[in-house]
């Protein structure tokens, strides 16, 4: 008999800690199935056209072993400043279906000469530029704007992995 009233007692005790949990656990709202398989993945298709340089910040590259030092993000934003000035000295970037991307120079014919230009490839749900850097080209909205952000480092001083660079659709 007292071992029924043991029993009950921690049977008790754990319900009470059961409830008492549950009502204190966060809340996760589901979604529905429809909504889950609406995320986009862009095509090649969707890269194609004109693009303007609309916005650019830096961000620590997510393989940064230790957190950033404010010397380590001032020399980032300063070299993001000198980047973004190049990008800017272009009317826009081109990006064709036969897998070349052209920079367009102020005053450059449509079809003109090639100044800084070479070719793409498309993996992983992304466009790749063919430069040492490896810049990766995103898209995460249908019709929406291009994310472009470096994945290699050319030289230990450079800050190219900092970098992140927003392109709008120009045509």
């Amino acid at each position: 008999m007292l071992n029924r009233i043991k029993m009950a007692g921690v049977a008790a005790t754990l319900l009470t800690i059961g409830v008492v949990g549950t009502a204190y656990a966060p809340t996760i709202a589901s979604i529905s199935t429809a909504r889950a398989q609406t995320q986009y993945l862009p095509t090649e298709k969707d890269f194609i056209g004109k693009w303007t340089i609309t916005g650019s910040a830096i961000r620590p590259p997510r393989d940064l072993k230790e957190p950033a030092s404010p010397d380590m993000e001032a020399a980032a934003t300063e070299f993001q400043q000198t980047v973004t000035a190049f990008y800017g000295a272009f009317d826009y970037l081109e990006i064709t279906a036969d897998g070349r991307y052209n920079f367009h120079q102020p005053g450059d014919p449509a079809s003109g000469s090639c100044v800084w230009c070479g070719t793409w490839s498309f993996k992983n749900d992304s466009l790749w530029l063919a430069l040492d850097t490896a810049p990766r080209l995103d898209i995460y909205a249908k019709g929406g704007d291009l994310q472009m952000t470096y994945t290699a480092e050319p030289e230990k001083t450079s800050r190219y992995k900092w970098l992140v660079f927003g392109w709008t659709r120009a045509d």
